[in-house]
């Protein structure tokens, strides 16, 4: 049980830091090591059990492109470059 609060929390303070560096650098290179505590089970996919109760809960649906209930690497970094062109679209609205 104590390892699954650890899992859990580690979750929660990585990926904000890990949504931080990839929009603060626009690279990837930032994610190996966030993406190892994220995918607490190894499997190289995002589950909603590892994301629940983080920033990401609620996000799971948009990331899950092919909806097949996990988020992929590969998905992920989509997912952050969509966030990224976004913003910085309002960005250049803004102006």
């Amino acid at each position: 049980m104590k390892k699954r609060y650890a899992v859990i929390a580690g979750i929660a303070v990585a990926i904000p830091l890990a949504t931080t560096s990839l929009v603060a650098s626009g690279t990837g290179t930032d994610a190996s090591a966030s993406w190892a505590t994220m995918d607490a089970d190894a499997d190289g996919a995002l589950s909603p059990e590892e994301v629940a109760s983080t920033p990401w809960e609620a996000k799971f649906d948009d990331m899950d492109a092919n909806d097949d209930g996990k988020v992929t690497r590969e998905e992920f970094k989509q997912y952050m470059a969509s966030m990224q062109e976004q913003q910085d679209n309002e960005q250049d609205d803004s102006m």
